[in-house]
């Protein structure tokens, strides 16, 4: 899955990053803090990294978040963000090694007297003693934690402009990501570049269903990365199996597809240049994504195509016919209530609502009610429907006007929408159609469902002989770091913080 990684925030800012208090000293630091804080933590590219570094790294973040007045995590919390934290070192000095080598530069004079002025503002946040106290807690003094804080914002400078570059450079030739593997279907690889078009997909679906984006903790990047992944074996699969049978897909249901999706895109982004935009932090450009959204369009086709295939086998008796007949018959009935209603999607305010409409008699009175409301926190329409049949409105909502009287309310019905409290204030008679008469239409609405079930059965069946395999997705600049950990041959010894 796309990992969230621990980023150290400018500390010329303060940056909010959950640290937590330094957990009781192992021994070595009772008999000889010295000879501790003298331990060497991590090295890279053969320079040590030394405990003092660390500590005096979380002696900054103890003074923030005393002086902000937020509270530790503790127990395994802790335990992972000092794991964290020395991580976090070890990138920062590892761009900044790679950034020294290529030459990168940066005003340090100007960042070291904004160290001063950081400084500073801790001391007087926190006070004298204050400070000096929170040193010690971490083993380390303000020689040494004031020389500390004025390296690695340097460093932190050194090691963001790295990054930029590196960022820069991949927007200029992305074939390094695109090409990345991040899993395997059967024997073939899954790059990037697919990748990156299947999450840009959820991501504006998740935002048009919810009205939030994608969520990018662990277990919803779990979840997407499977569904990704699902949805290209079952493409794969299909297309494979349409040409094994000799199963073309028509050419206007790829030119549906693809007028439908410009249409969801041109809602959700407003022209090419908001879609470029959107894409560039998946390092697509918008005839790449044009390209993937024309092979989808014709995998969705194809699964067309399949399904007309089989429904020329499905068979639909008589029996089934009179059955699903007698299940519906409510819809075949052209008889209409007129009814108005308040929806809401919170129950205590239905029965509010309920518990002032239930004497109403009039359409009058029922509009007074509906005015008072609209408008109100958690009430989604307060409206007139006019006159509808059975089968024009969910089952719930339905079964509950046809079997009101004229001029009565109801009591909250629940649906798929919210709570409705309902007013009728008319009904028709009308006739109901035949089974002669819906025969046509049902056997085509049962073949129907029939296809999608053989459908389903025929995809689970070659899906399930795909092995899928998803591995470790990490953001670019992940990456990037974890290379430079190999080319500087970094070294971590987590065991000693």
């Amino acid at each position: 899955m796309e990992k969230k990684r621990f980023r150290s925030v400018s500390l010329l800012l303060i940056g909010v990053v959950l640290i937590g208090i330094l957990a009781s000293g192992c021994s070595l630091v009772k008999v000889d803090p010295e000879k501790d804080k003298k331990q060497v933590v991590a090295e890279v590219d053969g320079t040590p990294i030394l405990k003092e570094s660390f500590n005096n790294y979380m002696a900054y973040y103890q003074m923030y978040y005393d002086a902000s007045s937020k509270t530790f995590p503790t127990g395994a919390d802790l335990k992972t963000l000092r794991t964290d934290i020395l991580n976090d070192l070890v990138r920062v000095n590892t761009l900044t090694a790679q950034a020294k080598k290529d030459g990168v530069t940066i005003d340090e004079a100007t960042i070291s007297a904004n160290a001063d002025s950081m400084i500073s503002s801790l001391k007087t946040s926190l006070g004298d003693d204050k400070y000096a106290s929170e040193l010690a807690a971490y083993n380390t003094d303000a020689t040494s934690f004031e020389a500390f804080m004025k390296d690695f914002l340097i460093d932190y400078s050194y090691s963001s402009t790295q990054e930029t570059n590196y960022a820069n450079a991949l927007k200029a030739d992305p074939s390094k990501e695109l090409n990345t593997v991040v899993g395997k279907i059967g024997d073939d690889d899954v790059k990037k570049d697919i990748y990156n078009y299947r999450l840009a997909n959820e991501e504006l679906t998740t935002y048009y269903q919810t009205q939030k984006a994608l969520a990018t903790d662990a277990a919803t990047m779990k979840t997407t990365n499977q569904t990704i992944f699902n949805t290209i074996a079952e493409q794969k699969a299909m297309m494979k199996y349409a040409e094994e049978n000799n199963i073309t897909p028509n050419q206007a249901d790829i030119d549906n597809y693809i007028t439908t999706q410009d249409a969801f895109l041109n809602y959700m982004l407003s022209g090419d240049a908001n879609l470029q935009s959107f894409l560039d932090a998946k390092y697509l450009t918008v005839a790449q994504f044009r390209d993937f959204e024309k092979q989808e369009a014709t995998a969705s086709a194809t699964v067309m195509a399949i399904q007309a295939s089989l429904k020329d086998s499905i068979k639909v008796t008589d029996k089934e016919i009179q059955t699903y007949y007698d299940d519906n018959k409510k819809s075949y009935d052209t008889s209409t209530v007129s009814a108005k209603h308040i929806l809401t999607t919170d129950q205590a305010l239905a029965d509010q609502i309920y518990a002032e409409a239930k004497d109403v008699k009039t359409s009058e009175e029922f509009d007074a009610i509906m005015a008072k409301y609209k408008g109100t926190d958690g009430v989604q329409d307060a409206s007139d429907l006019g006159a509808f049949t059975y089968g024009s409105m969910v089952a719930e909502f339905s079964n509950a006007a046809f079997n009101m009287d004229v001029n009565t309310v109801s009591e909250p019905v629940k649906s798929s929408y919210g709570y409705h409290v309902i007013f009728v204030y008319g009904k028709t008679q009308g006739t109901v159609a035949s089974m002669e008469d819906k025969k046509d239409e049902i056997t085509a609405a049962l073949k129907s469902e029939k296809v999608t079930d053989e459908y389903t059965k025929l995809k689970d069946k070659l899906v399930a002989k795909t092995k899928i395999t998803i591995y470790d997705i990490i953001s670019p600049a992940d990456a990037y770091v974890n290379q430079l950990k190999t080319d500087l041959n970094v070294k971590v010894y987590e065991k000693r913080i």
